[in-house]
């Protein structure tokens, strides 16, 4: 009994031929597929896997390109190859070597890696090593490409990154070349900081040139802040015509426009010649200036010559009014011209400003006013003080004592070496206790800065000029009675050179780390005379030079002043000449800890 389903089959009977049923069913399925058609059905058919039937070249087809004897009917349709499929046979040789590789400035020494090679037995030339992807400011010790010779296994490859590469992790592709053959493997550079290193993080390769918008500024002294803005002061203008320069920079280098006029202030005193040398920034965050201004005692009017400057302002860089009821005090000396150099605050908040008078020759100056600006009269009745030495002083740093005593550092030609030291009571009187004599004749000594260490010993930083030419960064240090230190490097100097033989140093600025040892931060200069910046660490017993290097920063740089930061940065700032670019500009920079 037969179904009456048309889609049931239709069994043939035995011994049937199946041609014509053949047929028929072909003919049924032709109609089907035009019916299908005609009906147009927004469905497509599906497309044929990527595969489908396709036998491929190592499928183990027949010669004639048939497939296996059963049609290709088994479940993956032919399309896997054998075991035996060819596979490649293995490269004569394998490189190894490791998969992440830490490198840092260091300008005294480099460590390497091993880069490995494994030669199957039939091959015994060489092979040679070369490396794609370095990044800027990596170099490698040896030249490449570096051949490792058929008798050799390994060879040692060392980066070497320059202070002005980029911190970060860096692939780097080894490529080796042997019997034909190109084998490769990544290593990761992880490039970090060296210790004392210019920052290539800080500004464009470690440099920030801050625009201040001013001509002709001359950067001549910097303090930080606690919350790391940089103060940067000096003048603007030409000589003779120059004005009060102070400006601040947040601590990524850039002006900081919450600070007077896009982050700056220019005073003129009295429409003449008036700059600073020295800075310090009080607990509230109020700035004290000092240096010299064409004036009278307070006043424009009447005779004016060169006197001494002091001048101070609000947070926010305006006159602080408080202070002598415009921000601005000037002492004219009734003998002749002043200046002053250096400028620091007591516990009280008197102020004391240290620099050069002219009486019949040029003296040490000291001077002493109240938080208000007023001249301190208990200080050497009328708040002036100054020491003549024998022949020409220049006083250039100050510091004060816990005790009120205060001292003088500078120059005298009447000095054996040009370096003086000279200490006040907290009265203005000289101070006989203390006497600094040098027992050296050579060199002479420019002193910079001057550092009140926690012993009560003084510590100088400067230059030394020798007989011969020769030019060396220089560290004095005295006893709390003036005598030469002789448990500093056995006779209380040292002189140090950042770089190589032939560069010649003067100490722009000078600090005294945590643990006692010491840095400089000197303009230094090459045997062809470019200027560069130069830094050094020093023992704190003044025996070892911990760290010398020479850094040329992009262009003709003249350092000029340098501070340690809360964080242990070395912050330099000077002006700077970029080649194609006529006159010089502000630049600051700064070093990692040490």
């Amino acid at each position: 009994m037969h179904s009456s389903d048309p889609s049931s089959p239709v069994p043939l009977a035995a011994g049937a031929r199946s041609t014509p049923f053949r047929l028929l069913v072909a003919f049924a399925l032709a109609a089907v597929s035009m019916g299908t058609v005609a009906c147009g059905s927004e469905e497509p058919s599906p497309p044929p896997a990527r595969d489908a039937g396709q036998v491929r070249p190592d499928a183990g087809g027949t010669p004639d390109g048939g497939g296996d004897s059963d049609g290709g009917t088994e479940p993956d349709g032919g399309t896997e190859p054998t075991p035996d499929a060819g596979e490649p046979p293995p490269s004569v040789f394998t490189l190894g070597a490791p998969s992440e590789y830490t490198i840092s400035f260091n300008p005294t020494s480099a460590t390497g890696f091993g880069a490995h090679v494994s030669r199957q037995p039939a091959f015994t030339g060489d092979v040679s090593l070369s490396v794609e992807d370095i990044p800027a400011h990596v170099t490698t010790r040896d030249a490449l490409p570096l051949v490792i010779p058929g008798t050799e296994s390994s060879a040692s490859l060392t980066f070497i990154p320059d202070e002005f590469a980029t911190y970060g992790r860096f692939p780097v592709k080894l490529v080796g070349v042997g019997g034909g053959e190109r084998v490769e493997h990544t290593v990761t550079l992880d490039i970090q900081h060296g210790q004392a290193a210019l920052d290539s993080s800080f500004g464009t390769l470690g440099v920030v040139a801050p625009a201040l918008g001013h001509p002709e500024v001359s950067i001549n002294a910097m303090a930080v802040q606690q919350d790391g803005k940089w103060i940067l002061v000096g003048s603007t203008g030409t000589t003779g015509q120059r004005d009060v320069l102070v400006a601040r920079l947040l601590a990524d280098g850039t002006p900081d426009t919450s600070f007077g006029t896009q982050g700056v202030v220019v005073s003129d005193i009295c429409d003449s010649d008036d700059y600073v040398d020295a800075v310090t920034v009080l607990s509230d965050g109020r700035i004290l200036v000092a240096g010299g201004a064409i004036s009278g005692t307070n006043t424009c009017s009447g005779p004016q010559r060169q006197s001494a400057l002091f001048a101070r302002y609000t947070a926010s860089g305006a006159p602080d009014t408080t202070f002598g009821g415009t921000g601005v005090r000037t002492f004219q000396m009734t003998t002749g011209i002043a200046t002053l150099h250096a400028v620091a605050v007591d516990s009280s908040g008197n102020i004391v400003g240290a620099g050069t008078a002219d009486n019949t020759d040029l003296d040490l100056l000291v001077m002493r006013l109240t938080p208000t600006g007023v001249a301190d009269t208990t200080f050497s009745s009328d708040g002036v003080a100054w020491a003549d030495e024998g022949g020409d002083e220049d006083g250039l740093g100050v510091v004060i004592l816990a005790d009120g005593k205060v001292v003088v550092m500078g120059t005298s030609t009447d000095s054996s070496n040009t370096l003086a030291l000279v200490r006040f009571n907290a009265s203005g009187t000289r101070d006989s206790s203390f006497s600094f004599f040098s027992s050296y004749l050579s060199p002479d000594i420019k002193p910079r800065t001057l550092h009140l260490l926690p012993n009560g010993k003084l510590l100088v930083g400067g230059r030394a000029d020798f007989s011969n030419g020769n030019m060396m960064a220089a560290l004095v240090r005295v006893t709390s009675k003036g005598d030469e230190d002789t448990t500093f490097n056995q006779s209380g100097y040292r002189y140090v050179n950042a770089g190589f033989t032939g560069v010649k140093d003067s100490a722009v600025g000078t600090a005294v780390l945590p643990g006692g040892e010491l840095v400089l931060a000197t303009r230094s200069w090459n045997g062809e005379g470019a200027s560069g910046l130069g830094v050094i660490h020093v023992s704190a017993d003044g025996a070892s030079v911990l760290r010398s290097h020479r850094t040329d920063l992009p262009g003709e740089e003249t350092p000029t002043t340098a501070a340690l930061d809360a964080e242990g940065f070395l912050r330099v700032a000077g002006e700077r000449t970029v080649s194609g670019q006529s006159g010089s500009a502000p630049f600051v920079t700064r070093f990692w800890p040490y």
